[in-house]
């Protein structure tokens, strides 16, 4: 399974700078977002200088996708300059976008060095996976599995009943890694990172008042998401995932979180909104 993630997630080139990739879960409802994510990340990585690392994503969900169809990313090459590259991918199917994203590249360089200190949790080796707990409750969705399928490793801190979830403080913390090692290659870390970071998002501001994606009458969906690397990792060894919600009004939820080393090391921040409306 991780191998199928991994070829997923490494958008086929088409030349002139387009691309195409297929879908990790064929069955499912819609796409999700977080492999659209991931192919914007490993399309602008391909046309960029390997010296230049990607700090930053910006990204705009347009149009739910269908995940019986192949999607094709189109990059635009926006600037080269002396220390920063520039691209803008769109995802498209049918010919109309689905998601739009702006990447930003830099060479390396020094500055000073910040970061909040890692939230003490216990180990990842002492808690259960939410495939495990899916498996013991007899409720794996085989059409949509994200953080239960073969290809990931996720441990909730905290484990959600996500069948009936009950309102609680919207703060949410899972190791997070691959199942097996991935090939040395920065960009394609990177890219699982950006897969792995759909993953709770919404769901943290869902908690808050006991409610979950199949909610009857209440529209969910992520509109925007940002991602901040700060520096190297690897996604095949654990990462915390901490977020939180930052704000739920009109309609939307902001969350917000950050990825964390076991030696604590703060490698990337993400932030999203999504939409939680009544119909």
């Amino acid at each position: 399974m991780l191998n199928t993630l991994l070829d997923v997630l490494t958008p086929q080139s088409l030349g002139e700078n387009k691309f195409s990739a297929g879908n990790m879960h064929p069955a499912a409802f819609r796409v999700y977002g977080g492999q659209v994510l991931a192919q914007c990340v490993s399309a602008a990585v391909a046309t960029v200088a390997a010296d230049r690392i990607l700090h930053s994503q910006h990204a705009y969900f347009l149009r739910p996708g269908d995940p019986t169809k192949p999607i094709i990313f189109e990059v635009e090459l926006a600037r080269d300059g002396l220390s920063f590259s520039s691209r803008r991918v769109v995802a498209l199917q049918g010919g109309k976008p689905i998601l739009v994203s702006s990447l930003s590249f830099q060479m390396p360089s020094k500055g000073d060095d910040y970061q909040p200190d890692m939230p003490q949790v216990p180990p990842p080796e002492a808690l259960p996976s939410e495939r495990q707990l899916s498996l013991e409750h007899d409720n794996l969705d085989e059409s949509f599995m994200i953080t239960t399928g073969e290809d990931l490793d996720i441990r909730l801190v905290e484990p959600v009943d996500w069948d009936n979830p009950v309102a609680r403080e919207p703060v949410l913390q899972a190791w997070m890694k691959t199942t097996g090692p991935m090939p040395d290659q920065p960009g394609l870390h990177q890219a699982v990172l950006a897969y792995l970071s759909d993953a709770v998002l919404i769901d943290v501001c869902l908690i808050a008042h006991g409610r979950h994606f199949a909610h009857v009458g209440f529209q969910v969906a992520s509109l925007d998401h940002v991602l901040w690397f700060h520096e190297d990792f690897r996604a095949d060894e654990w990462l915390l995932h901490t977020v939180k919600a930052e704000r739920i009004g009109g309609g939307r939820g902001l969350a917000s979180g950050r990825f964390y080393t076991q030696e604590g090391r703060l490698v990337a921040t993400t932030m999203q909104q999504g939409v939680m409306r009544f119909r």
